[in-house]
């Protein structure tokens, strides 16, 4: 079944509590491992260095936001010595995936 990411709600599923677990596995991710961000056309791009489980993290965290984000697409790729998270989304919700990484 295909889901039409236009039709979601713009909304995160979580809780307070919840969202500050994983705001927290964030920040520990990203001290470890954060290299820059970008605004990209439909999104945000996040670059991170590619060290010792950092890709599977990502992944992790990236199927664990489609959960409660479900509004926004959220793929992880290799490359080279990067691991990069793209998190896009309809027009409509741009602005709140970008609120995302503020």
């Amino acid at each position: 079944m295909s889901v039409d990411r236009a039709e979601l709600p713009i909304a995160c599923s979580l809780d307070v509590a919840e969202g500050s677990d994983r705001r927290a596995v964030w920040e520990r991710l990203s001290q470890r491992a954060f290299r820059e961000q970008r605004q990209i056309p439909d999104g945000m791009q996040l670059v991170f260095a590619a060290r010792e489980g950092v890709e599977e993290q990502l992944h992790e965290l990236a199927e664990l936001e489609a959960e409660c984000c479900s509004f926004a697409d959220w793929k992880v790729e290799r490359r080279d010595e990067d691991v990069v998270l793209d998190v896009t989304a309809p027009p409509d919700a741009v602005a709140a995936v970008r609120a995302l990484f503020v």
